[in-house]
């Protein structure tokens, strides 16, 4: 169909059967331009549409804004350089109404106000000295209506139809641009047309003026009449055309078809994909990275915490009173060597050693801590959102690096196998969660009995002065009473003075008692006072070790704390993580379903556009273009396609390339909708421009197929025209003006 009209127009439709017209008219070019037709930007056609009560002074100043961008200088010079066109400029306006309609009381004087503002306001072009054929303005009435006779309001049309010819012939010819009025009526010399013929036939008439004038011999004698001082005309027009838009529409939905078909009729789960193992293993292992708690905030510890330095172990020589002190106070009572408890609250070097460990272990609690879950959090994140990307990247291939009908199966076949391998790695995680329970802060009952114990030890540690004191008197008294003792046991046993043993009974007794008691009782208060002093050095090492594990131990202590809390953290963002993970995956697949559901309305709105051009689908899924061929359902628009021309669309559209097409189709709906990047955002198959935009590269030699190019089909198609010029002949009772072949007319002959 010719999209772009031979002179600059303005459709001017009132009342409800002019906007019909003009509205017509324009949804067929906005069709023919939608489907491979030429750009819009620079169009010579304009139309306004009053349906109700047209004011003539609105119409009048609607007309001019439109001429006044219709004849624009940019507007102009691309539209003459595309038709090499040189010369006056002309411009046609065409006002279509009914004078059954509201229209009629105030057509004259919006008939009027068009012509006296345009021949005053764009003079220059459309000078006043050119005049009848040879002005380069034409408004003509395209009008319509009931014959007077057989309506309510006949006289008021006659009265109308008198009054507009007298006021367009007593206008003088200088400031005249209406030349005839046309009018038609619905009784005709053999027929009655109905209000669809109407409307047909205006359709017609006004197409063939925008797009077709040139092809028609006697232009001036059609716009201008041979009559000035009679300017009333008729017309009736029937055409036979290659049905464009129909056969684009069917060339188009039927591939569009196609592919929605191939797509919806997938099928199995028989794919092999044997990279979903090591997707699991690599990706989604991430989350099952072993990872040290106690380890971690070990390290912690070690940077923040403050470390437990160690004293130096006391001395044998230390006196327990001093260490007592040191340590201390010491709250027991010292009289007693049994083991005391720990004094509530605790009291001097014990409190102030609790209160420094509580005030780091508030201070990395508040602080340091927040940042080491916080850290952990992001790297479980990272984990996450690279595990995405994964299963994002692997799903956008599978289903556009090679876009085929399979690759929709195979896609949700990927996602459930990653939903399920998932969903289980959460259910572990969820009881991992739920096992890692976190513990109560330290209580220091370890530190503080042991603690106790050290005083205990300290207390029962004996002082050394008083054990050497002690030693020195009972080796005295050793020395002063054993030499009696020594010398009645000489004889008691007979001992001869000449005997060795004598001298160290008798004479020198005195120092075998010192000897004996002094080794006697330094041995044994040596063995007690080293026994009491070992007893304080590992109660000593005891309290220290406690004070350390109150820090770092394993129970009870800060480490477990802080321990407890990032496992819990790791495990709480661990299945947030994988909750994630399945969201989106679950997102995707609910995705994919929306694209099976766009497919199937799709499949639903392409058969109602196809039925709408009476292409049929039989039951077994075949289409039959019969309704493309011969008289269709208006009766004064039939087509000029043979039936023999089913055969030439079909092998257009071979059977056997249909899985190329549907690929071909897919790859490039693929490239140029990127639904690489954009599928998750919009939907495939909710465009059916974007998906007949696709399918246009194949459906383009049935589309703009010329049944006149080939002999075969131009026979049949000189046959359909003659057909319809006798059987239009024999109902209008009018000579038909058959036009030849135009080749700058893409939809065929017109037929007037």
């Amino acid at each position: 169909m010719i999209t772009t009209p031979e002179v600059p127009s303005i459709l001017v439709g009132l009342g409800t059967f002019g906007a019909k017209v003009v509205r017509r008219v324009l949804d067929e070019r906005a069709e023919a331009l939608g489907r491979g037709g030429a750009d819009d930007d620079d169009a010579l056609l304009s139309s306004i549409v009053v349906e109700r009560a047209p004011r003539p002074d609105a119409v009048a100043a609607k007309v001019i804004e439109e001429a006044r961008s219709l004849l624009a200088h940019p507007r102009l010079v691309r539209a003459r350089d595309r038709r090499s066109a040189e010369g006056l400029t002309r411009l046609h306006i065409f006002v279509v109404a009914n004078l059954a309609d509201d229209a009629r009381e105030s057509l004259g004087e919006v008939l009027a106000h068009v012509e006296r503002r345009l021949l005053r306001e764009l003079s220059p072009i459309f000078e006043s000295f050119r005049t009848g054929a040879e002005r380069n303005l034409v408004v003509l009435p395209l009008l319509a209506m009931p014959h007077p006779a057989a309506h309510p309001d006949g006289e008021a049309l006659i009265a109308t139809v008198r009054a507009l010819s007298r006021q367009l012939a007593a206008r003088p010819a200088r400031a005249r641009a209406v030349p005839q009025l046309f009018l038609i009526e619905d009784v005709a010399e053999f027929s009655v047309l109905g209000d669809a013929e109407l409307s047909q036939c205006v359709r017609n008439f006004l197409t063939l003026l925008l797009y077709s004038l040139s092809s028609v011999g006697p232009v001036a004698q059609l716009l201008y009449g041979d009559a000035p001082e009679e300017p009333l005309a008729t017309f009736v027009c029937a055409v036979s055309e290659l049905p464009r838009r129909a056969l684009t529409t069917y060339a188009t939905d039927a591939i569009c078809l196609e592919v929605c078909d191939a797509v919806l009729e997938r099928e199995g789960d028989d794919v092999s994909l044997p990279e979903i193992d090591a997707l699991e293993e690599v990706e989604l292992a991430a989350f099952d990275e072993p990872r040290d708690a106690d380890r971690d905030v070990l390290e912690l510890l070690n940077r923040y915490y403050p470390e437990v330095r160690r004293d130096p172990e006391p001395r044998w020589w230390e006196r327990a009173e001093a260490l007592r002190d040191r340590y201390g106070p010491d709250p027991g009572d010292p009289s007693r060597d049994d083991a005391q408890p720990a004094p509530e609250p605790p009291v001097g070097w014990a409190l102030t050693r609790m209160r420094e460990i509580e005030k780091s272990w508030r201070m990395l609690q508040r602080r340091r801590f927040d940042d080491a879950i916080g850290g952990e959090r992001e790297r479980i994140a990272k984990d996450r959102d690279a595990t995405l990307a994964g299963i994002r990247r692997r799903v956008d291939e599978a289903l556009w690096s090679d876009p085929d009908p399979d690759a929709f199966r195979r896609a949700g076949l990927l996602l459930q196998r990653m939903e399920r391998a998932v969903s289980l790695r959460l259910e572990d995680a969820i009881r991992d969660r739920d096992a890692a329970l976190p513990v109560p802060p330290p209580s220091f009952e370890t530190f503080r009995d042991a603690h106790a114990g050290f005083m205990d030890a300290a207390r029962r540690k004996p002082d050394l002065a008083r054990v050497v004191f002690y030693g020195l008197l009972f080796t005295a008294a050793g020395v002063l009473f054993a030499p009696i003792v020594l010398r009645a046991i000489a004889e008691a046993l007979s001992i001869e003075p000449s005997a060795w043993q004598s001298p160290w009974l008798r004479e020198r007794g005195w120092l075998t008692a010192l000897v004996v008691s002094g080794a006697g009782v330094g041995a044994f208060l040596g063995l007690h006072h080293r026994k009491a002093h070992l007893a304080v050095r590992d109660a000593f090492h005891d309290m220290f070790d406690a004070l350390t594990n109150t820090v770092t131990g394993l129970r009870d202590s800060v480490l477990e704390y802080f321990a407890s809390r990032l496992r819990l953290a790791r495990e709480v963002a661990r299945v947030e993580a994988l909750l994630a993970v399945r969201s989106a995956i679950a997102a995707d697949a609910e995705r994919l379903t929306l694209v099976d559901r766009a497919a199937r309305r799709a499949r639903s709105h392409l058969l109602e556009s196809l039925r709408a051009v009476r292409v049929e689908r039989d039951a077994e899924g075949r289409l039959d273009p019969s309704g493309l061929f011969g008289q269709g359902e208006e009766a004064l628009v039939e087509s000029m396609l043979p039936p023999e021309a089913k055969e030439h669309l079909a092998s257009l559209l071979p059977v056997s390339m249909r899985d190329g097409r549907v690929r071909d189709t897919l790859f490039a709906l693929a490239r140029d909708q990127r639904y690489r990047h954009r599928w998750r955002e919009e939907v495939p198959f909710t465009s059916l421009a974007a998906l007949r935009g696709a399918a246009w590269s194949h459906a383009e030699p049935a589309a703009m197929w010329d049944p006149l190019e080939m002999p075969e089909s131009a026979d049949a198609t000189t046959r359909a025209l003659a057909g319809f010029a006798r059987r239009q002949a024999r109902s209008l009772h009018v000579a038909l003006n058959v036009s030849g072949h135009d080749m700058r007319d893409a939809s065929g002959t017109t037929v007037a």
